[in-house]
């Protein structure tokens, strides 16, 4: 046997070697769509050309026969899987019912029954016979049957690439890299096959009888290779834009810079109650005709974000975009419209708000009734002044600051006299007016800073921060005549009461805030034991002896 045809089956060889290591490979793709049948594809491309080597190798007419047929398994299968993968990696498969499949491989089938029985055999190949006598491949004679197949092959193989051509204008520009590898890997084949078919009637000077398609799929396996291994071919399937379009809830349409409405998707029909043909071409302020506040928003020039509400059935609130679509080279050619349906989301808004509001109010009532207790635990319910309570908590912070800052604090104890026989004599309501008028009183002649607090029944505490004995006696002094010159009326009673004071002074008289209470309660005594209705202030310390110095009319 000639060299050259060793040498053009070992090609051959190596074809089928590297399809099948392809489809080794493939088989760890098989979620991806499409990726089994393309797998399937090069299993029939190794059929294929293994064939066509075993014929140029056999050396007899009779095994060179038994190989034909096995080669014409692959190069019938070739073409049919080529399109269903088409049909599955750009997902128009779902269309195909499985009868429908069925029909492309009808010809294929009879293609077969016809090659394998002897009697038929002349239907597809008129005659066979060596191309040369030290070996080679054959030269055959087409019969009726083959150019049916042809045809088929022909079309399946077209549809599919124009199929994979239409998406290219879909995808994206990464897609269209992966697309591109895959049409030249089969374009390139098919043309020299198409070359063998009709090359002895369209350039018989050039012509060879020899097929060089599947040495054509060394190329071709080698860009397939790249595409699914390099570009990732069945890692990412792309979705088509017209198919997201779709199926996006929102309402989408496309308008030229005629104002026509281009395309308009399902949800945009649905909204307008409408059939694509009624609203394709028309113009689109006569179709808003409805919807006078997008027609009146369509007019701005620029990109338009807005909320509007729409009246019907029900209120619904529509978040509209109008942005304008640019050619290549900067000019407008039209806009995109999409407008998308955020009621739900707006009641959601409204109700958090309102929720919101609530708590607000809600906390604003708990802070304010917290308040209340706060005051309820540190006033006086009668009188409204601070209770005893606050008085031992504020008086060990004002004597601790005066330490500190080397500043002097008075404090003032007062009781109203004879109050017992008064409730005795006008009864408890009475009394209490008295008590309420005293804290009035009080309150209205002391600084913000000075802390006043009922004792206890009718006594009374003023602590006075920063200033010194003899101001805080004039302060009492001026208290006492102010009270005992008041009139209080009572149930038509014009009434009167008296209170006796004692002063004491930190640091002078005490070192600590409860001595401080201790030497002015002493004086309040001494005021009491000398006549009552006067102010006494305390001179001094030793041992228990309280020496004071009376203040009174």
């Amino acid at each position: 046997m000639d060299l050259q045809w060793i040498a053009f089956a070992g090609v051959l060889i190596l074809n089928t070697l590297a399809a099948l290591s392809i489809t080794a490979r493939m088989a760890r793709r098989r979620r991806a769509p499409g990726s089994r049948t393309i797998a399937w594809m090069f299993v029939a491309l190794a059929v294929w050309t293994f064939g066509y080597a075993m014929i140029t190798l056999s050396p007899s007419l009779e095994a060179k026969h038994f190989w034909l047929k096995i080669e014409n398994v692959g190069i019938v299968s070739v073409p049919v899987l080529w399109f269903i993968f088409a049909m599955k990696y750009t997902k128009l498969d779902k269309r195909m019912t499985p009868p429908a499949r069925f029909v492309f491989w009808v010809v294929p089938f009879v293609t077969l029954v016809l090659l394998f029985s002897e009697r038929w055999f002349d239907l597809y190949y008129t005659f066979t016979k060596l191309y040369a006598e030290n070996g080679g491949p054959l030269t055959i004679g087409r019969g009726p049957w083959y150019w049916v197949q042809l045809v088929q092959n022909y079309l399946l193989i077209a549809v599919g690439t124009i199929l994979l051509l239409w998406h290219i204008f879909l995808f994206r520009d990464v897609y269209r890299k992966r697309i591109f590898t895959v049409l030249g890997a089969i374009v390139i084949p098919w043309i020299l096959n198409t070359f063998y078919q009709l090359g002895s009637n369209v350039l018989p000077s050039f012509y060879i009888p020899i097929d060089l398609t599947p040495i054509a799929f060394t190329l071709s396996a080698g860009l397939i290779s790249f595409s699914i291994f390099g570009q990732q071919l069945f890692d990412i399937i792309p979705v088509a834009r017209h198919t997201v379009m779709e199926n996006i809830p929102e309402m989408v349409l496309v308008i030229d810079a005629q104002n026509r409405i281009l395309d308009a998707n399902r949800a945009a029909l649905a909204w307008m109650g409408k059939s694509a043909e009624e609203i394709i071409g028309q113009d689109v302020l006569q179709v808003f005709s409805a919807w006078p506040k997008i027609a009146a928003y369509y007019e701005a020039e620029n990109t338009t974000r807005e909320e509007f509400q729409i009246l019907g059935d029900s209120q619904r609130t529509i978040e509209l975009v109008i942005a304008p679509l640019y050619s290549h080279f900067g000019d407008q050619d039209g806009r995109v419209v999409v407008a998308h349906d955020v009621t739900k989301r707006k009641q959601m808004e409204t109700a958090l708000k309102a929720a919101n509001e609530s708590l607000k109010a809600q906390l604003s009532k708990i802070e304010s009734l917290q308040a209340q207790l706060r005051e309820q635990v540190i006033r006086d319910p009668l009188t409204g002044l601070f209770n005893r309570r606050y008085l031992a908590e504020a008086l060990d912070v004002e004597v601790a600051r005066a330490e500190r800052d080397k500043t002097p604090i008075s404090a003032i104890i007062m009781d109203v006299d004879y109050f017992k026989d008064f409730n005795d004599t006008y009864g408890h309501k009475c009394g209490d007016q008295v008590l309420q008028y005293l804290g009035e009183l009080l309150l209205e002649n002391t600084r913000r800073g000075d802390i006043v607090c009922r004792y206890g029944g009718e006594e009374f505490v003023i602590l006075m921060p920063k200033v010194d004995l003899e101001v805080a006696a004039r302060r009492a002094e001026s208290w006492r005549q102010a009270f005992e010159t008041a009139v209080i009326d009572y149930e038509k009673q014009q009434l009167s009461a008296t209170f006796s004071v004692g002063v004491a002074n930190f640091p002078l008289h005490a070192k600590n805030g409860e001595d401080l209470l201790k030497a002015a309660d002493q004086a309040l005594y001494r005021s009491k034991a000398n006549g009552r209705n006067r102010v006494t202030v305390c001179q001094g310390a030793e041992s228990t002896l309280i020496k004071t110095k009376e203040y009174n009319d």
